[in-house]
């Protein structure tokens, strides 16, 4: 059965490859000019904003929402949700090692610089990181909830999902920062 839940993931999915593209991008020009252009730090920054906002209500769905109506099939502690749960967190101190170093390039702008230097190595293990644990939700427990959650399930999920996306202020899915790509 194909979940409305899995379609709402996906669908931001879909969103943070797109986000990470443009970090790649922007991370590969640093390579090339010796300081960030003021266009590069506008966009690292809506780019923090989207991660900061748009990637943890993602992730808070997928914690408080999916998981535990997963949970009826498989344990929390081991296994697939454990895993996720456990990349989750890396990928939020990630990001916000990552945001640290974007805040930082207003007092250092050189490519050289540390701040930089912090968004290159943040930068790039976020987008490593984020795509196979996309992959991996994708190819395994996203089928797996397809295959186990009844409708009303499915629907129990949906719900929660609207409900985390109404405490954060933003709709479900948020549209934030794909209006601005």
């Amino acid at each position: 059965m194909a979940c409305r839940s899995v379609e709402i993931l996906i669908s931001e999915h879909r969103a943070v490859e797109k986000v990470l593209e443009e970090l790649e991008g922007l991370i590969d020009d640093f390579l090339t000019n010796p300081e960030v252009p003021d266009a590069a730090k506008q966009a690292l920054g809506n780019i923090s904003d989207y991660l900061t906002r748009d990637l943890s209500l993602h992730i808070q769905k997928e914690d408080q929402g999916l998981f535990p109506a997963l949970e009826r099939y498989l344990p929390r502690a081991q296994g697939p949700i454990a895993v996720m749960l456990h990349e989750h967190e890396e990928i939020a101190q990630t990001q916000r090692d990552l945001g640290q170093g974007i805040a930082g390039l207003e007092e250092h702008p050189s490519t050289g610089g540390s701040a930089a230097a912090q968004i290159r190595d943040h930068g790039r293990w976020l987008i490593q990181e984020l795509r196979s644990h996309l992959f991996k939700e994708e190819r395994i427990l996203f089928p797996f909830a397809e295959a186990r959650l009844s409708e009303e399930e499915d629907q129990e999920v949906v719900n929660k999902f609207e409900t985390i996306a109404a405490h954060s202020g933003e709709p479900s899915p948020s549209p934030s920062y794909l209006a601005r790509v």
